[in-house]
């Protein structure tokens, strides 16, 4: 069923009258080009879901029918990635999949060997990513986009943001995710360094923070964030099982 994103579907009911305008109505009538009375999905991005029926077309805007709404709980085990900017936008990669793994929030890292700077659109670039990922999974949760910032500028944020900075690297290959206890499990934020690694300046302003491996190869930056959000969904899987 075609996505839809619409926010502000918290305060709408079953048989409400709804009018899509501006880039996802244009989507919708010009390229997806759906059809009158063709059942959709409207997405929020703040936890609801509902499902419409393209009752109008016109120039500018289309009018829907609410048909059903479904409010989901706020993720259980939400998980945060902090991420050094990559070259050839290797970190879009890392935002869409890690979206669709359910990320709750990214935080772009400036790194000392980082090879890309922030631009003025780095994160409107990652919020369309974003969007476009939880329309493709149906994920009623958009991620929230933090600031790039230097690592000493972006560690006391995320704690501010309510997570745990947790360190992913090769210095602890006998310590896995799984390893971790109850209170570096609530909220954790995976640090991924750039494609040149960790700088001995950086790892000494992580020296207090719990230190993971990741898979005793070494891998590209962006498949280290999508593998730890995959080992992560398994591991919250088994704490929601009580395993």
């Amino acid at each position: 069923m075609p996505s839809v994103y619409f926010p502000g579907l918290e305060t709408t009911q079953a048989g409400s009258l709804i009018r899509l305008e501006g880039e996802e109505f244009h989507h919708l009538a010009r390229v997806a080009k759906r059809r009158l009375n063709e059942a959709l999905l409207l997405n929020s991005g703040a936890g609801t879901l509902a499902t419409a029926v393209l009752e109008s077309l016109e120039h500018r805007s289309a009018l829907l029918k609410i048909t059903q709404v479904d409010r989901q709980s706020e993720p259980r085990h939400p998980f945060a990635i902090a991420f050094a900017l990559l070259r050839n936008r290797h970190d879009e990669l890392l935002v869409e999949k890690c979206t669709e793994l359910g990320a709750t929030a990214f935080f772009p890292l400036i790194t000392e060997h980082s090879v890309r700077q922030a631009a003025d659109n780095t994160i409107a670039r990652f919020a369309r990513i974003s969007l476009a990922a939880i329309k493709q999974c149906d994920n009623p949760w958009l991620p929230r986009i933090f600031a790039p910032a230097k690592v000493a500028d972006a560690l006391p944020v995320i704690r501010d943001a309510g997570f745990k900075p947790i360190l992913c690297s090769e210095r602890q290959p006998q310590r896995w995710l799984h390893h971790l206890n109850g209170e570096e499990a609530d909220r954790p934020c995976f640090l991924i360094g750039s494609e040149g690694g960790w700088s001995d300046a950086e790892f000494s302003l992580m020296e207090d923070i719990a230190e993971i491996s990741l898979g005793e190869l070494i891998t590209r930056a962006e498949t280290a964030a999508i593998s730890v959000a995959a080992q992560w969904q398994a591991y919250a899987n088994r704490l929601g099982a009580g395993v």
